[in-house]
């Protein structure tokens, strides 16, 4: 089967530029569903719908909206594309997010992905602390919650973190038997939690050597469980007609950086402890991290610093070896998103699936 392509929404807006204050087009109805839509149209199979306590291209002070609200904004604005929706572990109570995700599954017709998250650092939620391994502890509770709602028109559940007692949730999802889950986290816990609890492995992207040893190791840990886990991997996406066009796109993206904005991104990336974020941002020191991969974004942003970065022929061919690591969903990104969207997918994906059929790659070779 060919690789599953997905676009980015964002929740704090679009612009032809990151690192500015305030983003070009604040979030707003009209915004997310201008995204959504043409990445609908272009070609996308799945829109990740992120989340974020702060904006993470912009100012502390630039406006970005609740992943659960754009999905809602977004649901009823498109048809088809499936809504890879990322809510963070600990900000909601478990049966609420139930009742809330199974609710967005009636309102889109069955196309809700649940990304799991769980936080690159100690203070994920409003004036909380909770330590790293702490945290996925409580994830794999909160996932079990999940499950057993969903699944169950009665659920009991005794845990370090949450308990309840014969809980009842209704709607239940469309999907079944459940909305499926995108398991986020590059950490020996968040592996082993994905692999007893997840349908997908969610990590971010780097090179395709790194995704391909990534999909063995996961690969390995499953051996003996009967289980399969499908693989989703993360990376910008900077195309143009050359190669010099697209390096000369990437410096222009970061042309209008506010100094303070840059200062306060150094501060907040610092004191990340996820340990995807931390090996994104050790290769990023270079900004060439390979060929056609740049790594320019980690200046601003804390994960998914890594764009893959050429001529469309380039970037297909790329897109192509990262399918060929093992990977089945392959989340991209560019700016501004409303736009860009439209030109990967009609100068890129096209070359992609024809690459894909010299291969053989259409019928499953590439993992």
């Amino acid at each position: 089967m060919s690789i599953e392509l997905a676009w980015y929404l964002s929740c704090d807006g679009d612009s032809a530029h990151i690192g500015q204050k305030f983003a070009d087009f604040p979030p707003s109805y009209e915004i997310f569903t201008r995204i959504a839509q043409n990445a609908e149209r272009s070609g996308f199979t799945t829109i990740l719908v992120p989340t974020a306590l702060w904006s993470g291209h912009y100012s502390q002070q630039a406006p970005a909206w609740d992943s659960i609200v754009n999905a809602a904004t977004i649901a009823t604005a498109t048809q088809s594309i499936k809504l890879l929706l990322a809510v963070r572990v600990g900000m909601i109570d478990p049966a609420f997010c139930a009742r809330m995700l199974a609710s967005l599954d009636e309102l889109s017709g069955g196309r809700i992905l649940y990304n799991i998250v769980t936080g690159g650092s100690t203070a994920t939620a409003y004036g909380e602390t909770v330590d790293h391994d702490d945290r996925y502890r409580r994830t794999e509770e909160y996932i079990q919650i999940l499950d057993g709602l969903w699944t169950q028109d009665n659920f009991s559940f005794e845990g370090k973190y949450y308990q309840l007692e014969d809980a009842t949730v209704y709607p239940k999802p469309v999907q079944k038997p459940r909305i499926p889950f995108y398991m986020a986290g590059s950490s020996e816990i968040a592996r082993e939690i994905a692999v007893r609890r997840a349908e997908y492995s969610v990590f971010w992207g780097e090179n395709p050597e790194q995704v391909a040893g990534r999909v063995r190791d996961m690969e390995e840990r499953l051996e003996g469980t009967g289980k399969k886990l499908k693989y989703v991997t993360r990376f910008q996406i900077i195309a143009r007609e050359t190669e010099g066009e697209a390096y000369e796109a990437a410096q222009e993206l970061l042309s209008q950086v506010d100094p303070e904005v840059l200062a306060h991104r150094g501060k907040v990336i610092a004191k990340f402890d996820s340990e995807g974020t931390r090996a994104q941002q050790a290769r990023t020191r270079d900004e060439m991290v390979g060929p056609n991969l740049w790594g320019g974004m980690g200046r601003i942003r804390s994960g998914s610093t890594i764009a893959i970065t050429g001529s469309y022929e380039q970037c297909a061919k790329m897109i192509v070896e990262i399918e060929k690591a093992g990977i089945n969903l392959l989340i991209l990104s560019g700016f501004p998103l409303h736009s860009e969207c439209e030109r990967v997918g009609e100068n890129v994906i096209p070359l992609v699936r024809r690459m894909e059929r010299d291969l053989g790659l259409e019928n499953g070779a590439g993992g």
